[in-house]
């Protein structure tokens, strides 16, 4: 049987939910359609992609986590210089290595932007700090003047994992378009 699935956020509760879909896929069941935040939004992408539980897991396992924390630069050393990070930076880490290590694990499936997972099968859900709302992805995204079909679900899961204090958000700008 089909089912749909949303996954919430929690760091380390990634591993919790990997559980969670392994009891689901044990007893036949198999998701159409995901949505996730955060360590959910990663989740949700890779069952997305096609990946069982298992495969999931040894993923998790064979990765060494402290390379996917990228410190922001720092002019001043120590605490104050961390301190200085947060306030301008609005993180401690760029996320860039996050999002590069979660490309190359989509990109193993062959999934690189929306249009490349099955329509309607996936859905991102970030914040935009600046308006306080709720941003779905890829929904969300033509009202920012992109294309749903060309934007990296990589991104996608890298803004919805943009901790505030701990990974730097992206900044999405509106593109104008021109109209002739």
């Amino acid at each position: 049987m089909k089912i749909d699935g949303v996954f919430s956020g929690g760091g380390i509760k990634g591993f919790a939910l990997i559980g969670a879909v392994k009891s689901i896929e044990e007893r036949g069941f198999t998701f159409e359609r995901v949505a996730g935040t955060s360590a959910g939004s990663i989740i949700s992408a890779f069952i997305a992609a096609g990946y069982s539980s298992d495969e999931m897991l040894q993923i998790m396992n064979e990765t060494e986590f402290a390379e996917l924390l990228d410190p922001s630069l720092q002019l001043i050393p120590g605490p104050v210089g961390k301190w200085l990070s947060i306030y301008f930076q609005l993180g401690l880490y760029k996320g860039k290595a996050l999002e590069k290590w979660l490309n190359t694990k989509l990109n193993n499936r062959g999934i690189y932007t929306f249009k490349d997972l099955p329509k309607d099968s996936l859905r991102v859900v970030a914040s935009n700090l600046s308006t306080g709302r709720m941003l779905i992805l890829p929904d969300d995204l033509e009202k920012y003047g992109r294309s749903p079909s060309d934007f990296s679900v990589a991104r996608a899961i890298r803004m919805s994992c943009a901790i505030p204090y701990f990974f730097q958000p992206v900044k999405l700008k509106r593109i104008k378009r021109l109209i002739i």
